[in-house]
C-alpha cells in the first residue's frame, strides 16, 4: 500500500488522478470540498437558470408528459399565477419566462411525476382527489424509476389531472438572488441539495441552481464576466448593481 501511495504521488505531479479524469469524462456534477475563493464576488442570480420548467399544483396529464419528454429536468418548481385557477393550466404555460407573479408553492421530483403516471394515479377534473399513495407504492421502482417513454397512455387521459400538490415538497430550500455563491456552495455541501431555488423578496421564481451550475469552470466563467464589466462600468458597479435594480433582474 506504501508503494501504491507512492505511486499515485508521483503520478499525480504530472496529471490529474484517475478518478477525477472519469468524473470529468462521466461529466458527473460533482462538487469540490470547498467553493473557489474567486466565487465570493458572485450572486445567485449570476448563475441561476432562469430556462426552466415549472408544473401547476394540479397540471394536465398531457401538460406533465409534453414537459417530461421536451427536458430532462430531474426535478420541477411548483407554482402559481396569483390570477389564474390552481385546477387549471388557463394562463400557466409551463415555461420560466414570465416570472410576474409567480409563486412557488413547492418542488417535485422528476421520479414522483414519473412514478405517478406510470400507476395512473390521475383524475377527471370534475372528480374528487384520488386517494393518497402510501410511501412504499410511490418508491416501488426505487433506485431504477421508469421513464416518460416507459409510460403509456390513452389519448382520452390527456386531459385528466394529477394531483402534483400532494406529493410535493412543500417547503423546499430556496435562497435570495442577492445570496453569495459561498453561501450556496455551503448549502449544496453540507445539505447534500440536488436543487435550490432562487426567490426574490416578493416570493416569486428567480430561477434554480443544480450542482451544474456550481461547476468551478462556471464560476470562472462568471468571474471573468463580471471583471470585464467592472472594466468597463468601474470596480464597484457590479456590487452596487443589486441595489437600484428590480430583483427580478440579472447580472451577466
Amino acid at each position: 500500500s506504501g508503494i501504491n501511495a507512492r505511486v499515485r504521488g508521483v503520478g499525480d505531479l504530472f496529471n490529474r488522478g484517475l478518478y477525477d479524469i472519469h468524473i470529468e469524462l462521466k461529466h458527473w456534477p460533482l462538487l469540490e470540498w470547498e467553493a473557489d475563493p474567486t466565487a465570493e464576488r458572485i450572486a445567485a442570480a449570476d448563475i441561476m437558470q432562469t430556462k426552466l420548467e415549472w408544473l401547476c399544483p394540479t397540471p394536465t396529464v398531457g401538460r406533465i408528459v409534453e414537459i417530461l419528454k421536451r427536458t430532462k429536468h430531474s426535478a420541477f418548481p411548483v407554482c402559481v399565477y396569483t390570477s389564474c385557477s390552481q385546477h387549471s393550466d388557463d394562463g400557466c404555460d409551463g415555461t420560466l419566462h414570465n416570472r410576474s407573479h409567480l409563486k412557488l408553492v413547492g418542488l417535485i421530483l422528476r421520479s414522483q411525476v414519473v412514478t405517478l403516471l406510470k400507476l395512473e394515479h390521475f383524475r377527471k377534473i370534475s372528480d374528487p382527489k384520488l386517494p393518497l399513495l402510501s410511501y412504499g407504492a410511490l418508491t416501488q421502482f426505487y433506485p431504477k424509476h421508469p421513464d416518460i417513454d416507459d409510460v403509456t397512455l390513452e389519448f382520452d387521459q390527456q386531459n385528466h389531472v394529477v394531483d402534483v400538490d400532494l406529493y410535493m415538497n412543500p417547503s423546499p430550500y430556496t435562497v435570495s438572488p442577492l445570496s453569495p455563491i459561498t453561501k450556496v456552495f455551503t448549502f449544496f455541501r453540507s445539505l447534500g441539495l440536488r436543487h435550490l431555488v432562487v426567490v426574490n423578496n416578493r416570493g416569486e421564481v428567480d430561477g434554480i441552481i443544480t450542482r451544474a451550475e456550481l461547476q468551478e469552470h462556471n464560476i470562472d466563467r462568471v468571474f471573468r464576466e463580471k471583471e470585464q464589466c467592472d472594466l468597463v462600468f468601474g470596480n464597484t458597479a457590479t456590487s452596487q448593481v443589486y441595489s437600484i435594480q428590480d430583483p427580478n433582474s440579472r447580472v451577466r
